[in-house]
């Protein structure tokens, strides 16, 4: 699903829509990029699942993959994973705004798949995700 094309592709899009959380992918190489972005939607969903909806939801791309990151690297606080998600959904908006005119009703479709998006990245789900990212990566 990823390779280091994609990757440069998100990251340049990211950069161009002045997204937030850019320079913090700038510390990740693209291997590690390539790892921890699955595309959108939950790891337990499987991968055809997440690429149908990584293909209906392909606007937020560049703002996943800032996302993902944010969840690969999880403190397992509450803080940090509301922080995650409100920059989910300003960069969600900000990707709308640089696609659509305000008054076309693509605007507002769009809108309004990215409050389905936060909706359930800011649920339990996402919760369950935050921690299962944090203990992932700990090694005792």
């Amino acid at each position: 699903m990823c390779d280091e094309a994609k990757i440069d592709s998100l990251v340049k899009t990211a950069v161009l829509a002045e997204l937030d959380g850019v320079e913090f992918l700038q510390g990740f190489d693209y291997a590690t990029l390539c790892r921890e972005y699955n595309g959108i939607g939950p790891e337990w969903a499987g991968e055809t699942v997440r690429e149908k909806i990584t293909e209906f939801l392909s606007l937020f791309e560049p703002a996943a993959l800032i996302h993902d990151m944010r969840f690969a690297n999880s403190d397992c606080g509450r803080y940090a994973f509301n922080y995650a998600n409100m920059e989910f959904w300003d960069n969600c908006v900000k990707l709308v705004k640089d696609a659509y005119p305000w008054w076309t009703l693509r605007h507002w479709r769009a809108r309004a798949a990215a409050r389905l998006a936060f909706d359930f990245v800011s649920g339990p789900g996402g919760w369950q995700a935050w921690v299962e990212g944090y203990h992932a990566r700990r090694t005792f």
